[in-house]
């Protein structure tokens, strides 16, 4: 009885049968595809626009806020914002600037209505997935210093810094999410990052 040749795999073919692996399936699907599978009536498509930027949302509106139990209720009301009002959403190729606009929104709202000590600095959690010039502030107790430093920022500079600092946006973005002009946005980081640097000189 002959007996088989067992089947020999040359090197150079393994980088293509990894790419071919890694390529296997659908694409996912553009938020432009999401949002016009949700209006067509696929309610359920929302689902995937929640999937991809509730912790981005989350981040942002827990750094607005400073608790994450509010930030946790300001994104689930924006969400459902979103979802009720997405036929207004004029570019959906921009629906993630969209989004961030309608929960800082929805952050002002919550510091309109407390004061700004009824926060609670301690219950923030730490960043997960925040940018490399974040990053580079997070060295054991100094965290804590600059989320004090950071809440007691005015709501509209702590906002800039967030956007710019944590969830890495350009300028042309962020005026996408504020409504403010690219010059006023950057005087706004540039100020935050002074008052954050004074304000942590007085509490080190």
């Amino acid at each position: 009885m002959r007996r088989a040749k067992p089947l020999q795999i040359r090197d150079e073919a393994l980088p293509l049968r990894v790419t071919l692996m890694v390529n296997d399936g659908p694409p996912a699907p553009t938020d432009v595809e999401v949002v016009a599978r949700v209006l067509g009536g696929d309610g359920e498509a929302f689902g995937i626009l929640i999937r991809r930027y509730e912790p981005g949302l989350l981040r942002f509106a827990t750094r607005m806020l400073g608790n994450p139990d509010a930030a946790a209720d300001a994104v689930a009301e924006s969400l459902v914002r979103a979802y009720r009002h997405l036929a207004q959403c004029r570019d959906p190729a921009r629906l993630r600037s969209w989004l961030y606009r309608i929960t800082g929104n929805r952050c002002r709202s919550h510091l309109a209505r407390r004061r700004t000590n009824d926060i609670s600095l301690s219950e923030a959690p730490p960043l997960a997935d925040a940018s490399d010039s974040w990053a580079v502030l997070e060295r054991g107790e100094q965290v804590a210093l600059v989320e004090r430093a950071l809440n007691a920022l005015p709501a509209e500079k702590r906002e800039a810094f967030v956007l710019k600092h944590v969830e890495g946006m350009s300028y042309e973005e962020m005026a996408a999410v504020t409504g403010a002009r690219i010059p006023t946005l950057k005087m706004r980081v540039h100020r935050a990052r002074e008052a954050l640097l004074a304000a942590l000189e007085e509490l080190v």
